[in-house]
């Protein structure tokens, strides 16, 4: 018999999986993700897992976001680790930077993750033949996993089979989505997949789906396609030659939706992308090397730590200092919206008081707006502050964002395409309710309820 129990599934972040099956009359089980609960949630302390009294054989991770990985120093050293390489890579990255730090309480934490994570006894990745990524075989489970589509770059999900004598073909097969979407750059692809490589063209069944549901209690979001933000962006930035950016480093989709706006803005010319630390230009720089391989899109090739007095000779070769250059050819500027990039936003406020340059800066926002909303259980309020306080300078915030989970629609056509024959387990939503109000048919009377045993 196969069992299925989800940890914290009825919130957004910090949701585990784990799946058990008999073999022989041993227990095996793996588990997927190990994550911290998102800022704002109404857990107080995340729930330790019984590692001992329920021992896990590996832990799978879906992306590299912390709602996932964040815990992943918990896990006891004996269980092997699978994850996607570039995922990998970006999590090193995070990591080193973070145990250099000077805001940093213990760097040491995080250099000793770096380790792990570096350590390729402990950690294994999933293997491209050409056509598809192998297969995990483990006591009791084939596990296969899927490159989708999510704003974390290298996410999967996974098409579990668990042994299962009570199951005609002696098998039980789970479908585990992780974060995804059908709004990005390759989110198109998502039903092709499950309809050929899930599903066989019907040939396979699947019996239960784990499903995220983050997008059900946020129903109301304007959620324009990648692509429709990378115009809207090259709009604006034909219009605002000074601008600086507030998005997550590691969303390579939006972060190239603006910089491709940006070369689309000033073209014939090229637009440069100046970024505020080493680390950033270090994973632009993976990201290009890796995801650039498959498209132009995701080359960030003009890419510069911002350096007002440093001389440099820029891409219309022409020389002068980094704020010269900056002036002259203008700019989008990743920044963060906290005190230390403040120096930035001001220097360009100084030039056009000074009437150096002819246009105000302006404040692309690119994130989520709940952290910018006071009375968001989420809310970020330091960043309410910085904004607010770039305003009454005069700077415009513009707010530009699309969402890296799926909507309802899309939700409800995944499951109408995977077309579980037993289970849905809705998870990382706080709107399992919701769930019957889609448009998926009798698929409805398959959706396990939050209360049920299955969700611990």
């Amino acid at each position: 018999m196969t069992e299925v129990n989800i940890y914290q599934g009825n919130q957004i972040g910090g949701c585990v999986t784990v799946i058990s099956t008999v073999v022989s009359g041993v227990t095996h089980r793996i588990m997927v993700d190990y994550g911290a609960s998102l800022p704002g949630s109404d857990t107080e302390k995340d729930f330790d897992y019984p590692w001992n009294d329920k021992p896990v054989d590996a832990v799978l991770f879906t992306h590299y976001h912390g709602d996932h990985v964040g815990r992943l120093m918990e896990i006891p050293p004996d269980i092997p680790l699978y994850m996607g390489d570039v995922a990998r890579r970006v999590m090193i990255n995070i990591q080193e930077a973070l145990a250099k730090s000077s805001y940093v309480k213990n760097p040491k934490l995080h250099r000793r993750e770096a380790e792990t994570l570096k350590d390729d006894n402990r950690v294994r990745t999933f293997k491209w033949n050409g056509s598809y990524y192998d297969h995990i075989e483990l006591e009791g489970f084939t596990i296969e996993p899927y490159s989708i589509d999510h704003s974390a770059y290298d996410a999967y999900m996974f098409l579990i089979e668990a042994d299962d004598s009570d199951k005609a073909d002696g098998k039980y097969r789970i479908l585990h989505t992780g974060d995804f979407r059908g709004h990005g750059r390759r989110g198109r692809k998502m039903l092709t997949l499950i309809h050929t490589y899930i599903r066989s063209f019907g040939r396979r069944a699947v019996d239960a789906l784990v499903i995220e549901g983050t997008m059900m209690s946020r129903q109301k979001d304007d959620v324009p396609s990648e692509y429709e933000m990378q115009l809207e962006a090259a709009e604006y930035l034909h219009d605002h030659k000074y601008a600086f950016l507030i998005c997550s480093s590691t969303n390579v989709d939006s972060l190239a939706s603006f910089y491709q706006g940006a070369q689309m803005a000033a073209y014939p010319q090229k637009r440069n992308m100046y970024v505020y630390s080493s680390y950033l230009i270090k994973q632009l720089k993976l990201f290009t090397e890796t995801a650039g391989k498959f498209s132009d899109i995701y080359r960030f090739e003009n890419v510069y730590r911002i350096d007002f007095d440093k001389k440099l000779k820029s891409g219309h070769n022409w020389q002068g200092t980094g704020q010269d250059i900056m002036e002259k050819f203008g700019f989008i500027a990743l920044i963060k919206p906290e005190d230390f990039c403040e120096k930035y936003i001001d220097a360009f406020v100084d030039a056009y008081h000074n009437k150096r340059i002819e246009q105000m800066p302006v404040i692309i926002y690119s994130m989520w707006d709940g952290y910018l909303m006071s009375e968001n259980k989420a809310a970020n309020h330091s960043w309410i502050e910085f904004l607010e306080r770039q305003k009454e300078k005069g700077i415009e915030v513009k707010h530009m964002h699309t969402s890296g989970h799926a909507v309802p629609k899309m939700i409800a056509d995944v499951i109408k395409a995977v077309d579980p024959c037993d289970r849905i387990y809705p998870m990382h939503t706080e709107r399992v309710d919701a769930f019957s109000g889609l448009d998926i048919g009798a698929c409805v009377k398959k959706i396990v309820p939050m209360d049920d045993d299955a969700y611990v």
